[in-house]
């Protein structure tokens, strides 16, 4: 599913990830320090992440910055 909302696509890439993981949201956030409240609400499209909060989920996800952003 992609949608035209760039926030939106990239919450949905974080699911996606996570999800492959088998990770809920909490797990995510003690895995990388980022609250559960800010996972949920960026997963849903409602908070733009920070560059570093990227950088920190691309390394908690143990993969690069271009992998993070591959479309779904």
């Amino acid at each position: 599913m992609t949608s035209a909302n760039p926030t939106k696509r990239f919450g949905n890439r974080v699911r996606q990830l996570r999800r492959e993981r088998g990770w809920s949201q909490v797990y995510l956030a003690v895995h990388t320090g980022i609250s559960k409240t800010f996972i949920c609400n960026m997963e849903c499209g409602d908070k733009e992440p920070c560059l570093g909060t990227i950088q920190t989920l691309a390394d908690g996800f143990g993969i690069s910055l271009g992998e993070l952003f591959r479309p779904l």
